[in-house]
């Protein structure tokens, strides 16, 4: 199977383009086409409020495409007066979903312990931040370890010519469970009790009954979690959405792993385009329009909702940080804004695990 280059996952990462391409390499059929509305809508399982959710990925003190594209620029650390203002959204829209922090940052260090080139006191306010600020609203997952180099649980050394996304599909199950145990064991060490995984690129998606079983094993070593869920498969506005899904389960320990797909990709990456504010401004706006008119009448969201697809939408921290512009938040404030006018007391923002449970529920 051939992979897409990093940078091309990279850029179209949740905007399900990288996803449905390597899903349709390996004969997965993701999603019926919408067409099927009635059936899907009677599978779904969400009743009352709509559900919405909001995964945020690559969470980190610094900004990881700093070292994930060589020459990219940005500032480096992301200010604790950025991270406080996507808190004060959050808290403005009362926003649920899933944040990722990553424990071993761009191969720098452990978040447990100190990161290369990050003062010690910025690790310590961004830490704080999220436990204080995004926790209670969020699920909190790391996304694997680096989200590069893979990581030699064995010498301690990143491997610099092994990404994770290759990692994983080789590495054996009991590798993966230790690698995952360990990601899960850095964030419960900084305050967090993180409630599942998020795979940076599509990590794990060739390989995705080995992954969803060791993640079961890492959360239950760590957690004793009976409940736990992934964020791997994902669909932008021009492809047929999907579904939640139960991919293991242990009788044994009563213990479920889920599927939680997001369904709306991320319009707000616009650092490819050129760096003219109007010009990124105007690709914002018009994703925004893409995913919900201003009437609420069109829009991926609309169809989500008509055809009983999980409302869940993705972008990322990188995003929403614009190389220190900050157009992405302003973006994501516009977006809150509108779904908040257009469906009043209709809906509610939940978290991915809220999500995962209600289908869960839904399925008996």
């Amino acid at each position: 199977m051939n992979k897409m280059n990093r940078r091309t996952l990279l850029k179209y990462a949740g905007t399900g383009i990288a996803a449905g391409a390597f899903a349709g390499s390996i004969g997965k059929v993701m999603a019926a086409d919408l067409s099927d509305a009635s059936e899907h809508s009677s599978n779904s399982g969400f009743k009352g409020k709509i559900p919405f959710s909001l995964i945020i990925d690559d969470g980190s003190p610094v900004d990881p495409l700093f070292y994930e594209l060589p020459g990219y620029e940005t500032p480096f650390l992301v200010p604790a007066k950025f991270t406080r203002r996507v808190a004060d959204t959050f808290d403005h829209f009362n926003l649920r979903g899933k944040f990722t922090l990553i424990p071993m940052p761009s191969c720098l260090g452990r978040i447990d312990q100190s990161l290369q080139r990050v003062p010690q006191d910025h690790l310590i306010e961004f830490l704080k931040l999220m436990r204080e600020r995004i926790a209670p609203k969020f699920d909190i997952t790391p996304e694997f370890l680096t989200h590069l180099s893979s990581y030699d649980l064995k010498t301690g050394k990143y491997q610099r010519h092994l990404y994770e996304d290759s990692w994983i599909s080789q590495a054996p199950e009991e590798e993966i469970v230790e690698y995952f145990t360990l990601a899960f064991t850095i964030l419960r060490n900084v305050g967090i009790e993180s409630t599942g995984i998020t795979s940076p690129w599509v990590s794990g998606i060739d390989v995705e009954n080995k992954y969803a079983k060791a993640l079961g094993n890492a959360q239950w070593n760590v957690f004793k979690r009976k409940l736990t869920w992934y964020f791997l498969h994902a669909a932008s506005d021009n492809e047929p959405p999907v579904q939640c899904s139960v991919e293991y389960r242990d009788p044994e320990r009563g213990q479920v792993v889920v599927s939680v797909p997001s369904n709306a990709g991320d319009i707000f990456w616009s650092m490819d385009i050129s760096p003219d504010k109007k010009v990124r401004q105007k690709m914002i706006n018009d994703g925004i329009d893409r995913l919900l008119s201003p009437d609420g009448k069109t829009g991926r969201i609309h169809q989500l909702i008509e055809s009983g697809f999980p409302v869940v939408i993705v972008t990322h921290w990188q995003s929403l940080f614009t190389q220190g512009t900050e157009q992405g938040l302003e973006g994501l404030i516009v977006l809150a804004d509108r779904i908040q006018k257009v469906f009043g007391t209709g809906f509610e923002w939940v978290t991915c695990s809220e999500m995962a449970r209600r289908y869960v529920e839904s399925q008996g």
